[in-house]
């Protein structure tokens, strides 16, 4: 077993790290409106959208 993360233990770490990066990305943005700075995004552009349509 000490053999086997003495080998492969640097790349053990580098999946952990990029599966919980994708995981706290996911997270924040989320899909739709479920997520706490996806539903903020989605509002922008929508008001973008509404004040650009509004002043033409």
């Amino acid at each position: 077993m000490q053999d086997i993360l003495k080998e492969y233990g640097p790349a053990l770490i580098t999946v952990v790290a990029i599966i919980a990066l994708v995981a706290v990305v996911t997270f924040l943005i989320g899909s739709g409106s479920d997520g706490v700075v996806g539903k903020e995004f989605s509002n922008l552009i929508t008001t973008f959208f509404e004040k650009a349509n509004g002043g033409v």
